[in-house]
C-alpha cells in the first residue's frame, strides 16, 4: 500500500494508501506510501496555494462545501483527520471546485485528492489512478514495494497503474494504512507495513480486495 499525506485524515480530509499481497497463511497486507494519506493537510497543501478570502458570503460557502466534501469522504470510506474541514478550507480554489463538482460520488472525491497530492506526494510522477488495474492488484503492487524497498516512487506507479473506477477503494486502503500504521508505512515502507495494514485495516482492505 502507499501512503500520502492528508486532508482529512478525510483520507485522512483525502485519504492515505495502502495494498496488500497474498500469501502464505493470511497473505500480508499493503502499505502506506505515495499519496492517498488520511484526508487531511496533505490534500490541502497538495492542492497548492490557499484561496483568498472573499467576504462572510465566501468564507461560509466555503465552510458549507468542506463540511459536507469531508462528510462525503468519510461516508466514502476514507479515514479522515479532524482538521479536514479546516485544510479544506485553507485549500486551494481548485481542489473545492473539485470537490464540489465531485458531490457524493466517491471515485470523483478520492480523485479530487490524489489529483491535489500528486505533485507533492510523487514528483517523479504517478499518482493519479489511470490504468486499468482493481484495487485487489493495486494493494499487491503496493505491498511488494513496500517489502522490495522500492519506496513512495514504487507505490506511486502502483496507484498511477490502477483504474478510476477504484480509486475510491485505493484512497480507502492507503488512507487507513497511513493513520493506523504511519511509523512502518510512511517513507519507504516495510513488511511491518504490511503486516500492520493486514491486522488493522480489515474492512477497507476487504472491499478492495473484492475488486
Amino acid at each position: 500500500m502507499a501512503c500520502v499525506r492528508t486532508i482529512v485524515a478525510l483520507c485522512c480530509l483525502l485519504p492515505a494508501l495502502a495494498c496488500s499481497s497474498g500469501g502464505g497463511g493470511g497473505g500480508t497486507g499493503g502499505g502506506a506510501a505515495g499519496n492517498g494519506g488520511a484526508v487531511g493537510t496533505g490534500g490541502a497543501t497538495g492542492a497548492a496555494g490557499n484561496a483568498g478570502a472573499a467576504g462572510n458570503g465566501g468564507a461560509s460557502a466555503a465552510q458549507a462545501l468542506c463540511a459536507s466534501s469531508c462528510a462525503a469522504f468519510t461516508t466514502c470510506g476514507v479515514t479522515t483527520k479532524a482538521s479536514c474541514q479546516s485544510d479544506c478550507e485553507s485549500a486551494s480554489t481548485t481542489f473545492r471546485t473539485c470537490v464540489g463538482a465531485a458531490g457524493s460520488d466517491c471515485n470523483a472525491l478520492a480523485l479530487c485528492y490524489f489529483q491535489a497530492t500528486a505533485a507533492s506526494d510523487c514528483p517523479n510522477g504517478g499518482g493519479v489512478p489511470s490504468g486499468s488495474a482493481t484495487c485487489s492488484a493495486t494493494e499487491a503492487c503496493q505491498a511488494a514495494c513496500n517489502t522490495s524497498g522500492g519506496g513512495a516512487a514504487c507505490r506511486c506507479g502502483c496507484v498511477a497503474a490502477a483504474s478510476d473506477s477504484v480509486a475510491n477503494l485505493v484512497l480507502g486502503i492507503n488512507s487507513c494504512a497511513t493513520d493506523m500504521c504511519n511509523s512502518s508505512c510512511t517513507g519507504a515502507g516495510s513488511a511491518d507495513c504490511n503486516t500492520c495494514f493486514d491486522t488493522s485495516c480489515g474492512t477497507p482492505r476487504t472491499a478492495c480486495l473484492a475488486q
